[in-house]
């Protein structure tokens, strides 16, 4: 008996410690996310000027646009990503900034108001290329100046099919 009792720890004892052995874990690629594409403001700073032309209506008036500011985004692939990347959709928002207080009159505008056009004539970056995205902005702020924070959201889908969003920030200075 005392045998079969050995043999019978000696097998539980075998079992537990094979339990205990850390199993390694397959390889796993990261997803490209946020590190897939690289952007970058052209031209950088950027600056606006008077607009002419575009309206919106503020309390029951019709008004323009103060100011326009044009930029690009170079959308770059990451030199170590081997997929390719398209953009889906991007969107805009805009708000005032201001390191100095503007002079003279508001802009008589209870928050800011924005317009813009997006147009590419690529969405699809392949792996090591590049596309630009280009914007126009016209808007107005309510203290009259033109020192704004523009926050472009970017949707895209790598050719895995993993979605992933980034924000990139576009500084109009003063």
């Amino acid at each position: 008996m005392s045998e079969r009792s050995c043999l019978v720890g000696l097998l539980a004892a075998g079992l537990w410690l094979s339990a205990c052995q850390e199993t390694p874990l397959a390889p796993t690629d990261p997803p490209a996310g946020r590190e897939a594409v690289q952007i970058f403001t052209a031209p950088d700073p950027t600056h606006a000027v008077p607009s002419s032309g575009v309206t919106f209506e503020a309390d029951g008036e019709v008004r323009e646009y103060a100011f326009l500011v044009s930029f690009d985004l170079i959308l770059r692939a990451a030199p170590d990503i081997d997929i390719g990347v398209t953009v889906s959709s991007a969107s805009l928002s805009l708000q005032e900034q201001f390191s100095v207080v503007p002079d003279g009159p508001g802009g008589g505008v209870d928050r800011e108001r924005y317009v813009y056009e997006s147009r590419s004539e690529d969405d699809r970056i392949e792996p090591g290329g590049q596309t630009s995205r280009a914007f126009e902005v016209w808007y107005t702020l309510p203290r009259g100046g033109r020192e704004a924070l523009i926050l472009v959201t970017l949707e895209f889908v790598d050719d895995i099919g993993i979605e992933f969003t980034r924000t990139h920030q576009v500084w109009v200075q003063p």
